[in-house]
Parts: structure tokens; C-alpha cells; sequence
């Protein structure tokens, strides 16, 4: 923020899945310029299908709001640089949040703070449960750093396999199913390489959209190999249960599935076959443990 100041840049947060996250004892979301979440119903504040866009500057507000809401700007808009150009839609967007979204979020609001609470004390206990086990590592701030983990969205552990003597992420995952847990290995894929970023002409423009307005010759694509710590990230991080609920035995119950793979990985070395070329995916599958 200090770089951005300096040089009169507007800084955009994007706290799409951070919902209530703390950042070194600041709320996430109250940081950048202008910052935006994600509230689908898979998030941690959900309300259905929708988004939440904060700004503590009135300009930017309202040119947000005469932008996104088409042609409805009559009790929104107060700077009268932006009256003139009310009743028509600048640009043809509609981007108003559904009306029973809304109310839902609203509810929502008066109590994601307890939620979140139990959330956080449910996640940190299965942590905590499997903090002197080695070779996996929680996915945590470190504690009394003044950051937290808001409402834990997509959930995740590290994984070291080369303190596994290399068994894969592929068949410890497996090992930890076969115990009745879902967990499943890597997380998004590396988004550089997805095709909409390389070869697709999305636009019909003649050569895929990353280039279509190079100068000619110039190729800013990133193949295959070009961030190959990023690449390798399936590898060494698998999902966990999210706990919605603090209910200390069945947690317990489920951190020792973990415990007993990590301790006793020797015994499923002979029959790993390696992980397979292609790890994780776009999207995510998120398991909810009520």
C-alpha cells in the first residue's frame, strides 16, 4: 500500500475467499482502495450466488454502482458529475445482486462472526491434533501472529514427500480414503497454464486472445515449464474435511486417520505407483463436514 501511495496507484483486494480473514490484526477486505468478495453458496458466507464489493471512497462507489446497475442509479448517485449521465446503463452491465441473496446475506451478517469463531476453534483443534506428527504440516498462519484463517474456505495440509522417503501425495491420499476420510491430493492447477491463457481465440480474433494484441513477434504466453515451483504445487498439498462445527471426537476421529497414514507410510511404499502426470483441476470439490 506504501509503493502503491507513493506512486498514485489504486490498489484492488481481491478477498474472494477470505471472508473475515485477519491480516496482521487488520480485517481483510479493509486494506486495498476498493476490494471485492465472492458470497456462492460453497463459500463461508454464503447466500447462494453473489458478490460484495467495499470501498471507502464515495467516487469509487458510485461509479461502481452506475457501471453495475443498469439504469437504476436514481437513489445511488449523489456526485453530480455522475447525475448527468443517470438512465442509461454505462455499458450494459447489470451486475445487482438478487434481491433474496441480499436478505439472506444480510441475516447472514449478524451471525458469521459466531460461525466463523467455531469454524476457527474446530479447524485449529484437527491442527492441533496432528502437530507433532511429521512429514505433514497444517496450512496456518503461525499462532499469535494477528492473522487467522476467516471461515478456513478450501482447506488444505502440506505435504513433504521427501521426509516419506518420496511416497506420493497420489497414495498417501488413498491410504487416508481407505480409512474412511475424504481427502484428495493438489488444489487448483497452476492457472498459467490453462488453455484460455495460452490457445484460446475467445474473441474470434484470429490468434488466441493472450497475444491477439502483441506487437507482432512478441509471445507473453507461459508454457509448460516456465514456473516450475507453481507447477509442482499439486504435489505437495491435499484437502481435509472442513469443519463447519466443533465437535472434539469426531475431529479426533478423523486426525487420526491422517496420523496413522503419516506415521506408517513404510508399509505402502511397495505398491506406489508414482502420481499420475496430471494432478488436480479449474475447479474445486469442496467437502463439507457438518
Amino acid at each position: 500500500m506504501e509503493i502503491a501511495q507513493k506512486h498514485n496507484i489504486k490498489v484492488i483486494e481481491d478477498v474472494s475467499h477470505a471472508h473475515g480473514g485477519l491480516y496482521k490484526g487488520k480485517m481483510v477486505g479493509t486494506i486495498g482502495d476498493v476490494s471485492a468478495f465472492s458470497l456462492m453458496s460453497g463459500k463461508s458466507f454464503a447466500i447462494g450466488e453473489a458478490g460484495m464489493m467495499v470501498a471507502n471512497d464515495e467516487e469509487i462507489y458510485e461509479r461502481a454502482v452506475i457501471f453495475g446497475h443498469y439504469a437504476r442509479h436514481s437513489t445511488l448517485i449523489n456526485l453530480e458529475e455522475l447525475k448527468a449521465g443517470m438512465g442509461l446503463p454505462w455499458g450494459g452491465y447489470k451486475y445487482r445482486m438478487h434481491q433474496l441473496s441480499s436478505a439472506m446475506g444480510r441475516v447472514q451478517l449478524k451471525k458469521y462472526s459466531q460461525e466463523m469463531a467455531e469454524i476457527d476453534k474446530a479447524m485449529n483443534y484437527f491442527w492441533d491434533l496432528l502437530e507433532d506428527v511429521p512429514r505433514i504440516r497444517a496450512h496456518r498462519p503461525p499462532k499469535n501472529s494477528g492473522c487467522t484463517m476467516g471461515g478456513w474456505y478450501s482447506p488444505h495440509g502440506l505435504y513433504y514427500p521427501e521426509e516419506l522417503e518420496g511416497l506420493s501425495i497420489t497414495r498417501f491420499c488413498e491410504a487416508v480414503r481407505a480409512e474412511g476420510v475424504p481427502t484428495n491430493p493438489g488444489c487448483n492447477k497452476a492457472l498459467h497454464l490453462h488453455p484460455l491463457l495460452n490457445n484460446i481465440d475467445v474473441y474470434n480474433q484470429g490468434k488466441p486472445v493472450r497475444i491477439a494484441n502483441s506487437p507482432e513477434g512478441v509471445d507473453v504466453r507461459q508454457l509448460p515449464g516456465s514456473l516450475p515451483v507453481a507447477e509442482r504445487i499439486q504435489e505437495r498439498v491435499f484437502s481435509i474435511p472442513w469443519f463447519k462445527h466443533y465437535r472434539p471426537k469426531m475431529i479426533e476421529e478423523y486426525a487420526l486417520a491422517f496420523r496413522k497414514v503419516a506415521e506408517d507410510y513404510k508399509e505402502l511404499l511397495p505398491e506406489d505407483k508414482g502420481n499420475p502426470k496430471d494432478i488436480g483441476g479449474w475447479g474445486l470439490s469442496i467437502r463439507k463436514i457438518d
